[in-house]
């Protein structure tokens, strides 16, 4: 395979991020484009479509006309409409995120109705054109949510252009909250709001005062009018706006989260007759009845696409689909700080990969979201007489590993991204539930026959034959003869394949029942003797859902919080004794380098105080080795609990897992290796393409993580998507650290970025080899833990983890159907379980 060359790179927003820092291109009037498929939004999909381009707008939508010689054509497998992402924070949190750039919240009054997004919006906020590189070429810049009434949003293009070509309407909309974001922030400090009630009577209280303020006006007026000597009303900037929304002239959009919060909205437009939308939403599946009665809302749901537990509920549910298939308007948001809204077609696509259908998913992240701020009549369409923006694809919408080859806004071409084929597959998807044989129970030994079988060590093997015996694979091949009395799964048109592996991973560690997190040990900077198998529930949902998602194996570790973290274990992801789910005790010792691993009042404060600790901890535990060595009987010698756990990672028996981004800080890393003879694994590894031969020549494999990140740290600012691809074709063994979802968000699905599916799929867009991603989460994750002799791939004698597909593994629709750990079934998928 080719090496790419690594040129310097300046900025990365995403493929061919590079061409932003040139000025836009098409400055002709007219434009052509054509595509395969156009998918319009509103009008359906013209096969072989064309659309002509002149004077910034839309001015002919069809199959192939005549146009006038000379003009410029564009071509692409699928165009769209660009996408509009009308709940963003760009440019009022600008880049890096830090105080002198937080202008989101003007935290000094809970009410602000006079304040606008527009005054706070640095324009030089390279978050600002992040989205292009996702195909976002509209975005609706909002306060944040710490106020129950934050000011006004402003909407703009994105393009390269002074600031006043930038804006396209201000002020769009009202935002609100009506949840606990104004609690936390002003009850804990002695203020209010420090209960939702006060919430709600903080936002009505405003209205009411709005509504005096305008009779005063009106009749002001009207003395006026009638010739009478008056004084004005004094002008209030803040009644003003509120005055807009109670005129129904611009929308209020409320933060909302649980069902009641929603209710309460609900309650607040009804009496002020307000028009309403609702921001994020995740609960409102469990009042549709009453939400459909309740004609002219519109939902605009958030990156939390999929949710789950509250209280005492625990289900994944797919709120988008739910909503739109009761027929109410939903868009999506990026809710973005830190280039996140580059992944607003990516949330969109995990709805459709839970069952939403497609149509709804476009419409939902272009023509319903121009519709939630009054742009559909300029924006949101492949329309005559609208804004020629567009966005080209080298595939299908929704399927992650499609690609934006271009982003055209306003007639211009804003982002050109690389020119390549999509992956293709001519594996059809399988979308019916998979059906067991009615005997199958709990077998010593059953048979799979299956469309096709994804051994990983191998190539794929169709029509294939896996036999499971006793928990290990014992035969896999064509024409295989099955024991008399085994049961047969039929898998005729679905896939299999190895388990998924994390290769480090927080499941079971972010939560607890009493919503307490045990991943750090922060009482000391160095913690080598700390075990995280003690601190892991596996009663958690989370297991639960790392099932669903086809994870069958995880290397739980600590956090990134220490110098030293302590010491992890790889676990299988089914049972409920976490004594006998682990197959590898302390596995891996976490090293932490970076900004995580500084403290604010203590060693170490800097980088310098990190490795300078690190590198004591580990001459003291020589030193130990030593003493114990010389001494005639090593009981004499004082136990020392830090040193002891060291000796085994000096010693070569357990790797340390380095955390570490920038490239400094894996020089840093690498050093230590060199100087201690270090078995290593980089996790981080965010500028890892920046050294990656230094990487390579020491066999040091790296685990990729944050893949879905908000690059909102200084040590993310050279983050590029491409960097799996670069690492991998430089022959580093490469892996992924699925995220394992939160207090709140408990599915990591809920989150981007907790599928290892769809990581993979994500990095194939990003040009890394199909086999190579597909290896990355399988084979190549077991060899960075050291078990890669019983897991990652289907051969016989090893473990019988696998999983069934209804589709190629980087399809869009390809969930398990299936799950198997140690040959028994652990999860199998349900009709319609995620939108009913």
């Amino acid at each position: 395979m080719r090496e790419r060359p690594f040129g310097r790179l300046l900025v990365s927003l995403g493929a061919g991020i590079l061409f932003l820092l040139r000025p836009a291109v098409g400055l002709d009037d007219s434009l052509i484009i054509k595509g395969k498929r156009v998918y319009t939004a509103t009008r359906g999909i013209i096969e072989d479509g064309m659309i002509l381009i002149s004077g910034r707008k839309i001015v002919r939508v069809g199959k192939a006309f005549p146009a006038a010689p000379g003009v410029r054509v564009l071509q692409a497998e699928s165009v769209i409409p660009g996408l509009v992402d009308m709940h963003s924070h760009a440019g009022v949190f600008s880049l890096p995120l830090v105080a002198e750039t937080t202008d989101g919240n003007e935290t000094t009054n809970p009410v602000t109705p006079e304040l606008r997004a527009l005054d706070s919006l640095n324009f030089s906020d390279p978050d600002l054109l992040a989205g292009l590189a996702g195909g976002v070429t509209t975005i609706v810049i909002r306060p944040g949510s710490a106020n129950v009434i934050g000011g006004t949003s402003v909407a703009i293009k994105l393009k390269h252009a002074p600031p006043e070509e930038l804006i396209l309407k201000e002020p769009c909309d009202l935002k609100m909250t009506i949840e606990y974001n104004p609690v936390e922030f002003y009850g804990k400090k002695g203020r209010s709001p420090s209960t939702l009630m006060t919430v709600y009577h903080l936002a009505r209280q405003a209205f009411i005062q709005a509504q005096e303020y305008g009779r005063a006006w009106e009749d002001y007026e009207k003395r006026k009018s009638a010739g009478e000597d008056v004084s004005p009303p004094r002008k209030e900037l803040g009644k003003e706006n509120l005055l807009l929304a109670l005129r129904r002239e611009i929308p209020v959009h409320v933060h909302v989260c649980t069902a009641s919060e929603i209710m309460s909205a609900i309650r607040l437009a009804g009496e002020f007759n307000l028009r309403l939308t609702l921001a994020h939403v995740p609960y409102a599946y469990l009042i549709l009845e009453e939400l459909t009665s309740k004609p002219g809302i519109h939902f605009n749901v958030g990156p939390t696409t999929l949710i789950t537990y509250y209280q005492d509920r625990l289900e994944l549910k797919n709120v988008a689909a739910i909503l739109a298939e009761a027929g109410l308007p939903v868009s999506f948001e990026a809710d973005t700080v830190g280039r996140w809204q580059r992944n607003l077609l990516y949330f969109a696509s995990v709805c459709v990969r839970y069952g939403m259908n497609p149509e709804e998913a476009l419409k939902a992240v272009t023509i319903r979201a121009a519709e939630g701020v009054g742009l559909d009549r300029k924006i949101g369409s492949i329309e005559e007489g609208k804004d020629a923006d567009l966005v080209l694809l080298n595939g299908e919408p929704f399927e992650m590993t499609t690609s934006v080859e271009a982003a055209v806004v306003d007639g211009r071409v804003e982002f050109q991204g690389e020119k390549r084929e999509a992956f293709s597959t001519a594996i059809p998807d399988h979308p019916l539930p998979l059906v067991f044989p009615p005997d199958f129970g709990r077998p010593d030994g059953f048979a799979v026959k299956a469309g096709t079988i994804f051994t990983i060590s191998g190539p794929p093997l169709a029509n294939g034959i896996m036999l499971v015996k006793r928990g290990k694979i014992s035969g896999i091949g064509r024409n295989l003869a099955v024991p008399k009395g085994w049961p047969v799964i039929d898998a005729q048109g679905y896939i299999v394949m190895p388990g998924l592996i994390n290769p480090r991973s927080y499941l079971g560690l972010e939560a607890n029942a009493r919503m307490m997190r045990s991943l750090d040990e922060v009482s000391q900077p160095a913690v080598p003797e700390m075990e995280v198998k003690h601190a892991i529930d596996p009663q958690l949902p989370d297991f639960h859902y790392a099932r669903q998602l086809g994870l069958t194996t995880a290397m739980v570790t600590p956090g990134n919080l220490n110098v030293i973290g302590g010491r992890g274990a790889v676990l299988k992801t089914a049972g409920d004794v976490i004594d006998r789910m682990i197959i590898k005790d302390r596995s891996v010792i976490v090293f932490g380098l970076g900004d995580p691993a500084k403290r604010q009042n203590s060693l170490p404060l800097t980088r310098m105080g990190i490795v300078s600790l690190l590198r004591e901890k580990l001459q003291k535990a020589l030193e130990y080795r030593g003493r114990k060595e010389r001494a005639r009987n090593p009981e004499d010698v004082a136990f020392d609990a830090s040193a002891e756990a060291l000796l085994a990672v000096l010693e070569g028996m357990t790797p340390v897992m380095v955390h570490c981004d920038r490239m400094d800080d894996i020089h840093t890393a690498l050093r230590l290796a060199d100087e201690f003879k270090l078995r290593m694994i980089l996790a981080g590894g965010t500028e890892a393409y920046k050294v990656a031969d230094e990487i390579r020549s020491r066999n040091i494999p790296v685990v990729l993580e944050r893949v879905f990140r908000r690059t909102t740290r200084t040590d993310d600012g050279d983050y590029d998507p491409r960097n799996p691809a670069w690492l991998s074709r430089k022959g580093i063994r490469v892996a992924f650290k699925a995220e394992d979802g939160g207090i709140w968000t408990r599915p990591a699905v809920a989150w981007g970025g907790g599928d290892l599916l769809e990581i993979a799929a994500l990095a194939v867009q990003h040009t890394m080899d199909p086999e190579d991603a597909l290896r990355a989460i399988t084979l190549d994750a077991a060899a960075i833990i050291g078990l890669d002799d019983r897991l990652g791939s289907l051969e016989i004698g090893k473990d019988a983890d696998f999983l069934i597909l209804g589709g190629h593994p980087l399809r869009v629709r390809a969930l398990p159907q299936a799950v198997f750990i140690d040959g028994r079934l652990v999860y199998a998928k349900k009709k319609g379980e995620h939108t009913r």
